[in-house]
């Protein structure tokens, strides 16, 4: 190889190298704003026909606000229901599964994420998952003990259930179209990143849950293509606690409730 072509390689090399350390370096930037979509409207209880349903603020020290809303059990012994939505979706976008669930005579609390509508701050796992805690908090206040109370996690919100159970164990956790991890997730989407590196936000249900024995339901759809399949297949797989799996033919991302997630939920509260 002559000179020249040696110097052109080099450059070439460096050139190369600039580029990925810009994507590099604008990705851990931007992350939080790849990872997380809130929506841009806030909807009441009335709007979306849950009047049931009572908004309620609470504080998260001194960083601001979170917004939960809560339907209490018709019995006071009764099971309480904590549904966490998913990623695109807010306080108010599971309003048929809060219907299901009050018409069963069972407690609704949806869970509010700081960034979202409704609350303030900014989204982060931490500030997220303390948020949760603070809201799982209220539920004990109103006299509602551990083992009345279920976890509902949805897409991006399985992975809150997942943290939240770490530290506070329902009686049962529902993972609908869980990740295993958002850094496997992460993996996947960038594998030239060293992503386990970069990501703050990693959301790892798989540890979180590690040595749990608390009964999970699993439910996923053959055809979702947000998160796929094998990534709740390995989450729970890697269960060692009591689990089911209800795999849905055709289900996609946000209409399992509708495909018979419905049933198995219904159905497992009844054996409670």
């Amino acid at each position: 190889m002559t000179r020249k072509e040696m110097k052109t390689l080099k450059l070439i090399l460096l050139v190369a190298l600039t580029i990925y350390l810009i994507a590099a370096a604008a990705i851990f930037a931007l992350q939080r704003k790849l990872l997380y979509f809130p929506p841009n409207i806030y909807l009441t209880p009335t709007a979306v026909g849950v009047q049931d349903m009572t908004e309620v603020e609470l504080r998260l020290g001194d960083t601001g606000r979170v917004m939960g809303w809560y339907a209490p059990p018709s019995d006071p012994d009764g099971k309480v229901f904590m549904v966490f939505h998913g990623n695109g979706s807010a306080v108010y976008s599971n309003h048929d599964i809060f219907r299901d669930m009050i018409s069963e005579g069972h407690g609704v609390w949806s869970v509010g994420y700081p960034g979202y509508p409704g609350s303030q701050g900014k989204p982060t796992q931490s500030g997220i998952v303390t948020a949760a805690i603070v809201q799982y908090d209220y539920l004990i206040a109103q006299g509602h003990t551990p083992k009345n109370i279920i976890f509902y996690g949805t897409s991006l919100g399985s992975g809150i259930a997942a943290q939240l159970a770490a530290k506070h164990k329902p009686t049962l956790l529902v993972m609908d179209a869980p990740f295993n991890s958002v850094l496997d997730m992460g993996r996947k989407q960038v594998p030239w990143l060293p992503v386990s590196l970069l990501m703050k936000d990693k959301f790892e249900s798989d540890k979180a849950l590690s040595g749990l024995d608390v009964p999970l339901i699993w439910i996923h759809g053959t055809a979702d293509r947000i998160i796929p399949l094998s990534q709740g297949q390995k989450l729970y797989e890697g269960y060692d606690g009591p689990k089911s799996a209800h795999i849905i033919e055709g289900g996609q991302h946000t209409n399992l409730w509708f495909l018979g997630g419905r049933e198995i939920v219904l159905e497992a509260l009844r054996e409670k």
